[in-house]
């Protein structure tokens, strides 16, 4: 089968003067420490999260010119076949350096050693002027896309997923942001369900809602309705109500980390008794180890609702304090 290249990703609609949110300096350097496989670690479970799979992952010794290789699957009139991506990864996010032509070279003879399609180039930086000419220059022969620290960066803050892996790898800057988010404009075609409950979109996997709680030292806030019944378990009017003052949205987004889902998943049919029939959506409240703190209907008052919330913020805390003893 004949692939197309995909085009190199154009970063002209980024506004390349906006503050960056998330510190690249806290993922360990590349060339010390016994941490310093860090970089290529986060770029395999950043491009797991976008989908790909991975062929080759990070290793110590010999690469040949390939940190790792990608592949997705693509589909055309003769059926489908595996898209492989040569991965270079570079860390400079310590000095602020861009990725000189002289880092990343020979990559067409790479491309053809390692029998991949095309090239991503994924740096905490950006690539200097000559390199980016470089790269542009494999299209169309090869495929091309790049992530520089800014489209990583607004990737990985527009998703569930993502901020699971921004909250593991970059924890203090992250939650920062989540301070800071908190009082941003809000945009004018915000999804409905953020818009309705929640200041961001919530997870709908309870297991990485877990991992981005770990990460951050917070509790999971997690809805479940039946998605079968006709009303969702009465889902926007008890929510809606529970959540309906700006102080409870703020204090879930900084103590918690929200997942909304349905009770056909079975991690969180798990979390509901026997005797409910979720004729009305339910509130469970753990910590990261799945330690459960709150669990009841989902109260359609909103004075009640400032209280469970304050109340499991205590309770979490307690608990935290008394295994640390």
């Amino acid at each position: 089968m004949t692939y197309k290249a995909k085009p190199l990703i154009s970063f002209e609609s980024m506004d390349r003067n906006a503050m960056p949110a998330l510190n690249f300096k806290e993922i360990a350097p590349a060339h010390k420490g016994t941490e310093r496989d860090q970089f290529e670690l986060f770029a395999r479970d950043f491009l797991e999260a976008e989908g790909f799979s991975v062929v080759v992952g990070p290793d110590r010794g010999q690469d040949a010119g390939r940190d790792l290789i990608v592949s997705e699957i693509r589909f055309g009139p003769g059926g489908q076949s595996e898209y492989r991506w040569l991965v270079s990864c570079k860390h400079k996010a310590g000095s602020g350096e861009s990725v000189g032509h002289n880092e990343d070279i020979n990559l067409r003879d790479r491309l053809g050693t390692h029998r991949c399609n095309g090239f991503i180039a994924f740096y905490s930086t950006l690539a200097s002027s000559t390199l980016a000419t470089h790269l542009k220059a494999l299209p169309p022969e090869y495929g091309l896309l790049v992530f520089d620290n800014e489209l990583i960066e607004a990737k990985l803050l527009d998703s569930p997923k993502g901020r699971a892996l921004a909250a593991r790898y970059m924890p203090v800057s992250f939650q920062r942001w989540v301070l800071a988010s908190q009082y941003a404009e809000a945009p004018a075609t915000a999804s409905a369900i953020k818009d309705r409950f929640f200041l961001r979109e919530p997870h709908s996997s309870l297991e990485t809602a877990l991992s981005e709680a770990a990460a951050r030292d917070a509790m999971v806030f997690v809805v479940v309705y039946d998605e079968l019944h006709s009303t969702k378990s009465d889902l926007t009017y008890r929510l809606g109500y529970f959540m309906g003052y700006e102080l409870t949205k703020r204090l879930v987004d900084e103590h918690f980390v929200a997942v909304l889902g349905s009770s056909s998943l079975p991690s969180l049919q798990a979390l509901i008794p026997d005797d409910d029939p979720l004729e009305d959506c339910r509130l469970i409240i753990m910590d990261a180890t799945r330690r459960e703190i709150y669990s009841d209907t989902v109260y359609a008052n909103k004075k009640e609702a400032l209280k469970i919330v304050r109340s499991a913020i205590q309770d979490g805390s307690k608990l935290k304090s008394s295994l640390s003893n």
